[in-house]
C-alpha cells in the first residue's frame, strides 16, 4: 500500500500577482487601482453552518411565500368575480324565465302561479317597473274575470228563477258566491230562490196529499201530511189535512156500513131476473164501497140479467156499442183511453173501470167529450175521465160534458181540461153527481145556465178552473152539498139567477183568487155552514137582490180581505149567526159595500 502524502494547506492569504501575468495599462493612461482587499471572516466551526441556512436563504423563503400567497390572491380575486359574474347570469336568466311565465300565468288567467311569478322576481330583483306593470296585469285581469264571471252566472240565475227553474238558479247563484262572496245581488237571490223553492216544495206535498185524499187512499194521504208537517213545523195546512184524512176515513168506515146495508137489502130481492131496485142499490154500493169483492159480485150478476155491451171487447169503438145499445142496456168500458166525441140519447149505463183508469177524450176544437139529449134520461154516468186534448181560446168554446134537456146521473167521475166549461148544464138539462171532480177547465169548472136548468151536487169539487168553481145563472138553479171549492181564478160558488130553492151547505171554499161564495142574486134559497177561507178578495160577499136567502153559520176566516161583504142596503144585524174571524186588516164585516162595478 503506498504511503500517504501529506497535503500542505492553501495559504491564508492569496499570494501577490507576478509581474509576468499583471495586466498593462497602455502609455499615458491611468494605472488601475489594485483591488480592494477582501476582509477575511474569523474563522468558525464547521460545526456551526452545518444545519442553518444563511439569513439570506431565509429571506428567499419568506419570498417565495409571499409570491405565492399573491398569485394565490389573485387566482381567488379572479375565481371570485367569475363566480359573481356567473351567479348574475342565472340571476338574469330566472328573470328572465320569471317574466315570461307572469306573462303566460296573466293570460292563462291562473293568477296564483302568476303571482307567484312575480313575487319571486321582487326578490331577486326589488322595486322594478317589470313587477309593477306584472302586478298591475293580475289585477285588471282578476276584475275582468270577476266581471265576466259574474255577469254570465248572475245572468243565468236571473233567468232560470225567472222562468221558475228554481234548482238552476239556485246552483248559478252559488257558483257566483262561492267565488265572490260579497255579491250581495245573487244573495237576495239565493234567498229569493230558496224560499220559493221551499214554498215550491210545500206546495208539492199539499197537492199529493190532497190527490191522495181524493184518491181516497188514506195511508198514503196521512204519509203525506206528516212528512209535511214535519218539513214545516206550525204549518196550518198540516193540520187541516190531517183533520181532513181521519174525517175521511171515518166516512168510509160509515160508507161502507151503509154499502153492505145496500148489499143485503138487494141481495134478498135477486130472483135471477133484472130488478131496477136492486140494480140501483147496488150500483151505490159499489160506489161507495169500490173494494168490497162480495158486493161487485153481486152487482156483476144482476147487472148481468140486462144485456151488457163491453168496449173494446165487443165494440172497439165507443160510437158503434152507443149506437147498437138500448134503453136499459149497460155499456162497460175497459181501462185505456178511448177517442170521442160521445153522443148519448138513450137510457143507458155507462160505466168506466175508474176515473183514474178509464178516459174519453177529444180535441179542444172539435166538440164536447159527450153530450147527453133530452131522450137520455136516465142514463147513469160513473169511474170515466172526459177531457179535452189541447186547447182552444176562442169565444165559443166546447165543454167537456154538455146535458141537454134530461136528467143524467155522474158518481166518481172527472171532467178536466176542458177548453170551456167542465160541465155545462142547459136547456132545462139536470145532473145529479156524487163524488165527481171538476179540474183545470177553461171556463168554469160546472155552469149552469136557463130556466129548468139544475145541479144536485153532493162530495163533488171544483179546482184549478180559470173561471169559477161551481156558476149558477141566467135561471139555472142548484143544491150543493159538503162539496169543495179550492184555488179557482174566479169564485168558489157563484149565485147570480132568478130561480128559486137554491142551496148551499156545508162546503169548503178556500184559496180562491176572488171570493168564497158570492151571492149575486136569487128568489129563495139558504147558505149555510159554509167554511170560507183563504180567498184572496174576500170570504162571502153578498147583494142586496139575494136578500130573501138565508144565510146562518158560515165561517168566514183568514181570507185576504173582509170576511163578510155586505152591499149598502143589507143589514148586518140579519148575519149574526155567522163567524167572521181573522180577516186581513181586521176587515171581518164591510158593511155598506159598493158594489156598482161588480160583474
Amino acid at each position: 500500500m503506498p504511503a500517504p502524502v501529506a497535503v500542505t494547506p492553501p495559504p491564508a492569504t492569496p499570494p501577490a500577482t507576478t509581474p509576468a501575468t499583471a495586466p498593462i495599462a497602455p502609455e499615458g493612461s491611468t494605472p488601475p487601482l489594485p483591488p480592494a482587499p477582501v476582509a477575511e471572516l474569523p474563522e468558525e466551526d464547521e460545526d456551526e453552518f452545518s444545519d442553518e441556512p444563511p439569513k439570506r436563504g431565509i429571506a428567499g423563503r419568506i419570498a417565495a411565500i409571499f409570491l405565492i400567497l399573491l398569485v394565490a390572491a389573485a387566482g381567488g380575486g379572479a375565481f371570485y368575480f367569475k363566480t359573481i359574474a356567473d351567479q348574475n347570469l342565472r340571476t338574469n336568466e330566472r328573470l328572465t324565465f320569471l317574466e315570461r311565465l307572469g306573462a303566460m300565468m296573466v293570460e292563462a288567467r291562473r293568477w296564483p302561479e302568476a303571482t307567484a311569478a312575480y313575487n319571486e322576481y321582487d326578490q331577486l330583483r326589488p322595486h322594478t317597473k317589470t313587477v309593477e306593470i306584472g302586478r298591475r296585469s293580475i289585477e285588471a285581469g282578476m276584475e275582468e274575470e270577476q266581471r265576466q264571471f259574474v255577469g254570465y252566472w248572475s245572468g243565468e240565475a236571473i233567468a232560470a228563477f225567472e222562468l221558475g227553474r228554481l234548482e238552476d238558479a239556485i246552483g248559478s247563484a252559488r257558483k257566483v258566491l262561492d267565488k265572490y262572496p260579497e255579491q250581495k245581488e245573487m244573495a237576495d237571490l239565493l234567498e229569493k230562490a230558496e224560499q220559493a223553492r221551499t214554498a215550491q216544495a210545500r206546495e208539492a206535498l199539499l197537492t199529493a196529499t190532497t190527490a191522495a185524499i181524493q184518491k181516497r187512499r188514506w195511508e198514503e194521504a196521512e204519509y203525506k201530511a206528516k212528512q209535511l208537517a214535519d218539513s214545516f213545523p206550525g204549518d196550518p195546512q198540516a193540520k187541516t189535512l190531517l183533520a181532513e184524512i181521519t174525517e175521511g176515513r171515518d166516512k168510509d168506515a160509515k160508507d161502507h156500513q151503509r154499502a153492505r146495508q145496500l148489499f143485503d137489502a138487494a141481495k134478498q130481492r135477486d130472483t135471477g131476473a133484472f130488478d131496477r131496485s136492486a140494480y140501483e142499490w147496488l150500483r151505490e154500493a159499489a160506489a161507495l164501497s169500490p173494494d168490497d169483492a162480495e158486493i161487485a159480485a153481486l152487482y156483476q150478476k144482476i147487472a148481468s140479467y140486462t144485456r151488457t155491451i163491453h168496449v173494446p171487447a165487443d165494440f172497439p169503438k165507443l160510437a158503434d156499442a152507443i149506437a147498437s145499445a138500448r134503453d136499459r142496456d149497460r155499456i162497460t168500458i175497459a181501462e185505456g183511453t178511448f177517442v170521442g166525441p160521445v153522443i148519448i140519447d138513450k137510457a143507458i149505463s155507462f160505466e168506466g173501470a175508474g176515473r183514474d183508469k178509464t178516459y174519453i177524450e177529444v180535441e179542444a176544437g172539435e166538440s164536447t167529450a159527450a153530450t147527453f139529449g133530452p131522450h137520455a134520461g136516465g142514463t147513469r154516468v160513473s169511474g170515466i175521465t172526459f177531457r179535452h186534448r189541447g186547447f182552444e181560446a176562442g169565444k165559443d168554446r166546447f165543454s167537456a160534458l154538455l146535458v141537454r134537456g134530461a136528467e143524467i146521473n155522474f158518481s166518481d167521475c172527472r171532467a178536466a181540461d176542458a177548453a170551456g166549461h167542465g160541465l155545462a148544464v142547459v136547456e132545462a138539462g139536470r145532473a145529479i153527481a156524487v163524488r165527481c171532480l171538476f179540474e183545470n177547465n177553461g171556463w168554469d169548472g160546472v155552469a149552469v145556465r136557463g130556466p129548468g136548468s139544475r145541479i144536485e151536487f153532493t162530495e163533488c169539487e171544483a179546482t184549478g178552473n180559470f173561471g169559477h168553481g161551481f156558476d149558477l145563472w141566467d135561471g139555472g138553479s142548484g143544491a150543493i152539498h159538503q162539496s169543495v171549492a179550492r184555488d179557482n181564478s174566479g169564485n168558489g160558488i157563484v149565485v147570480g139567477t132568478t130561480a128559486d130553492n137554491i142551496v148551499v151547505g156545508n162546503c169548503d171554499l178556500r184559496a180562491n183568487r176572488q171570493f168564497g161564495i158570492v151571492v149575486a142574486n136569487a128568489a129563495s134559497g139558504r147558505v149555510h155552514a159554509n167554511h170560507c177561507r183563504e180567498n184572496l178578495l174576500g170570504g162571502m160577499a153578498v147583494r142586496t137582490s139575494a136578500a130573501r136567502l138565508i144565510f146562518e153559520n158560515n165561517v168566514l176566516e183568514k181570507n185576504l180581505g173582509p170576511g163578510l161583504a155586505l152591499e149598502k142596503g143589507l143589514d148586518p144585524k140579519v148575519f149574526s149567526t155567522n163567524t167572521a174571524t181573522g180577516n186581513a186588516n181586521g176587515q171581518n164585516i164591510l158593511p155598506n159595500g159598493d158594489f156598482s162595478n161588480a160583474d
